[in-house]
């Protein structure tokens, strides 16, 4: 099954270089990769093991376009898994 949920990529101000990800409709779920391709590949990795882990529970995300409106000056893309 494919689930796409929306990450805000942020750089980080202390760690250039280094980018900072979050889930906004998964509360605790953060992570960071050196570049955007790291930092895509940990998002995916941190979404996968999440879902697995919430198996039992469903994690609604908020589209694309709501999450952009609710955080307008933010980076934010779909991180898609398939589990």
């Amino acid at each position: 099954m494919k689930y796409s949920f929306p990450a805000i990529f942020e750089e980080d101000e202390e760690d250039k270089g280094f980018i900072n990800v979050t889930f906004p409709d998964i509360w605790g779920a953060v992570t960071f990769g050196e570049g955007m391709e790291d930092a895509r590949f940990m998002a995916q990795d941190l979404l996968k093991t999440v879902l697995q882990r919430e198996y039992n529970r469903e994690i609604k995300p908020k589209s694309l376009e709501q999450t952009k409106a609710n955080f307008p000056n933010k980076h934010i893309e779909l991180v898609e898994v398939e589990i």
